[in-house]
């Protein structure tokens, strides 16, 4: 479906045409598909998917601005719940400099915020010209010198997202992709949170999202979520084959911090005759908790295998100051539990 939202004027005074393309749609299919096809694999997976037909509850939105009735720049959204990520920022070669990116990312911010949505996350280059562009509309860098972006149009966003409340496990869908994000952003939470991702700290999840999904569909990991009934996502977990210990399986489990007395609906959705192997870093008390009531025994400290970057009680304040906020690093060694049962 295609909705006009707009209409602007380049600095070469062509008029260019602004809309919104919400998936699936079959006649843009034809244009976006190769308009967007020097994206590669995996991102080309979900284009060709999301144009054709429904991925489970995912809304993907192509943001276009056209010249002449041909698509001349995009950007695009992918969402649940009004929560989600930005990206496919692109405009052909030719058109660039006259302000059509600027003009598209402004109408698809009002949209953003018209219908009510919460907010989004993107990566970019740290201090880039694209930064820079995102900033002026309202993003802000997750931790100080990084470009991993998030943008909200409500205060107090991750207070009332990840507040306790009731939840399930279910098996990892498309329409995940943007929540999940929110939850490996956040500063709330371990500092090790995977160890099949490798990461640490608050990091994006959307090119491994991509990732995992193409490992479910081979059969390597099976994967689940923590929803509540709001659609939040306070939870997720991987179970695949560890890559240095033969027959064993390796678990990766991350909760919010409100959620870990939940991780055992996580834990027992994932549950395998195999030995399973899990990690834990030795500030992640509650984590520790829940995994040895699970019946997970410790069998080997690994001193100083992680390092702290950033101050536990660093939060994000003001866009400009947060830029170069040095204050908020810190390198604090911390000793990896691996957990067996």
């Amino acid at each position: 479906m295609y909705e006009r939202i707009g209409e602007a004027s380049l600095k070469n005074g062509a008029s260019m045409e602004i809309g919104v393309v919400l998936c699936p749609d079959a006649e843009h299919a034809d244009e976006i598909r190769p308009f967007l096809g020097h994206k590669g694999q995996p991102w080309q997976h979900h284009i060709e998917g999301a144009v054709a037909g429904p991925l489970d509850d995912l809304e993907t939105r192509f943001y276009v601005g056209k010249v002449d009735g041909r698509i001349i720049t995009n950007i695009m959204t992918v969402e649940h719940v009004g929560v989600g990520i930005l990206g496919h920022v692109y405009t052909t070669p030719e058109r660039r400099r006259l302000g059509a990116c600027n003009a598209v990312m402004e109408a698809q911010m009002e949209e953003f915020r018209t219908r009510g949505a919460r907010c989004l996350y993107l990566g970019t280059g740290f201090d880039s010209a694209a930064y820079h562009i995102y900033k002026r509309n309202g993003f802000g860098s997750v931790l100080p010198r990084s470009g991993f972006m998030s943008y909200f149009t409500e205060d107090g966003f991750e207070a009332a997202y990840f507040a306790a409340r009731p939840c399930t496990a279910r098996e990892v869908r498309w329409d995940d992709w943007g929540p999940v994000t929110a939850l490996t952003g956040s500063h709330d939470g371990d500092w090790l949170r995977s160890v099949a991702w490798r990461m640490q700290g608050p990091e994006s999840f959307e090119g491994d999202f991509l990732g995992l999904r193409q490992r479910i569909a081979d059969g390597d990991v099976d994967a689940h979520v923590l929803v509540t009934d709001d659609g939040a996502r306070v939870g997720v977990a991987t179970l695949g084959r560890h890559p240095m210990w033969g027959d064993a399986r390796l678990l990766d489990v991350l909760c919010h911090p409100n959620y870990w007395p939940d991780a055992r609906k996580l834990v027992d959705a994932l549950a395998t005759d195999a030995r399973t192997l899990t990690y834990v870093d030795s500030a992640a008390h509650a984590k520790l908790d829940a995994l040895t009531a699970l019946g997970f025994l410790a069998e080997v400290t690994l001193p100083a295998r992680a390092r702290r970057r950033l101050r536990p009680d660093w939060r994000p304040s003001d866009a400009d100051a947060d830029m170069f906020d040095d204050s908020a690093f810190e390198d604090t060694p911390l000793d990896v539990t691996v957990l067996a049962r």
